[in-house]
């Protein structure tokens, strides 16, 4: 058994959270100052034999509905090294392999507090119930891997996107609870519930996604991911939650020099919902974001400086309900290894978007926020 507990001590300005409903970009906004509970989580790692072990997470993050939630869950298998081909697998509850900054049993982020905007995404709104395998080949120098899995209860991804738009925060999405949805306009809250559950199951279709990665050598990775959950567009249930239709591309790079670590990755793709009449479809958003970011040791510890791009384009019905964004955000964090299982983190986070939405709620389209955060972190 393994956990972590991470304490935070918050400044942040700007418009309220989307945590509280409202269209905040951070975690932290109005009303979210002082001492916060960051994250608690405890995992459990047993090993059934040399080939097979299970993970069990259980966390909490001040912001979540529920005090306790089960963050991942599934039966892991492993293949015996010595051979030049591998074979790995899992089943049950857990994230596919898309984010670059999450790392650890835990699914944690190492260098910093907040993920970039894709990868809070990730975080929200991909996390399934499934099946995955993995092969990976070794020629020479170079490692080839090939990942495929297929899933249910990922029908909502999108609905945050679309409705709420990018955020950069770091809550996880929870197995039993859901996530609130910013004010509605009038057309979508006759049709929309209030909130979104990140793992609905509502059209009984069978997702899939697959990763293709390249390790030219023990310092180059390239991968590209694609997702589609198959969703219908129109199935509903009885909460008024729809079957959304997501599709994405994700291309990530790593590069390991001497001095310095680099991470990048690239996002496009779309979401639809609802019913085609005159005007479209309810719903057709596209969606792109990017990031990069550095890393260097300093002291006794690193630094990583981050730069993200995000926006949305409305395809339909603009004139009534136009959720189109755009934006861009900078980080800097300074991870301090007090010991090796205790860190603290200090992060300044700055965010810029232009929403034309937020006029609908009082609020000018254009807001910039600044988060300061700094971080107690007991490993144990």
């Amino acid at each position: 058994m393994s956990g972590v507990i991470d304490l935070r001590l918050v400044g942040a300005d700007g418009e309220a959270s989307w945590v509280d409903g409202r269209v905040g970009k951070a975690r932290f906004g109005a009303g979210h100052q002082g001492l916060r509970l960051g994250e608690a989580a405890l995992v459990w790692n047993p090993r059934f034999s040399d080939t097979l072990s299970a993970v069990v997470v259980g966390e909490s993050q001040d912001g979540q509905r529920h005090l306790i939630e089960l963050g991942e869950g599934y039966l892991a298998y492993r293949s015996r090294p010595g051979s030049a081909v591998r074979i790995s697998g899992r089943a049950g509850v857990f994230y596919p392999p898309i984010s670059l900054e999450h790392d650890g049993l835990d699914w944690s982020v190492a260098d910093t507090l907040t993920p970039s905007a894709i990868n809070s995404w990730v975080a929200e709104e991909t996390k399934v119930v499934g099946v995955e395998a993995t092969v990976r080949r070794t020629l020479g120098d170079q490692t080839f891997t090939l990942t495929a899995g297929g899933f249910k209860h990922g029908d909502t991804s999108g609905t945050e996107l679309t409705f709420r738009g990018w955020a950069l925060h770091d809550l996880k999405s929870p197995v039993f609870g859901r996530f609130p949805l910013p004010p509605l306009s009038a057309k979508m809250a006759t049709r929309q519930a209030p909130f979104t559950t990140p793992l609905a199951e509502i059209d009984g279709h069978i997702g899939y996604y697959g990763r293709l990665a390249w390790q030219p050598s023990s310092r180059v990775t390239i991968d590209l991911f694609g997702y589609d959950n198959r969703g219908d567009r129109t199935s509903v249930d009885a909460h008024r939650e729809w079957s959304w239709q997501t599709r994405f591309w994700n291309l990530g790079a790593r590069l390991d020099l001497d001095a310095v670590a680099l991470k990048a990755q690239a996002m496009t793709g779309e979401t639809l919902m609802g019913y085609s009449n005159a005007l479209g479809i309810w719903a057709d958003m596209g969606f792109e974001a990017a990031y990069v970011s550095a890393s260097k040791a300093v002291g006794p510890g690193s630094l990583t400086a981050r730069l993200d791009h995000f926006s949305t384009t409305d395809r339909t019905n603009k004139g009534t309900d136009n959720n189109a964004e755009h934006g861009w955000s900078q980080l800097a964090a300074y991870r301090w290894d007090v010991m090796p299982n205790r860190q603290v983190v200090f992060e300044a986070l700055r965010i810029s978007s232009f929403r034309r939405d937020r006029a609908r709620l009082g609020l000018a389209p254009r807001q910039t926020q600044t988060v300061l955060q700094a971080a107690f972190r007991q490993q144990f």
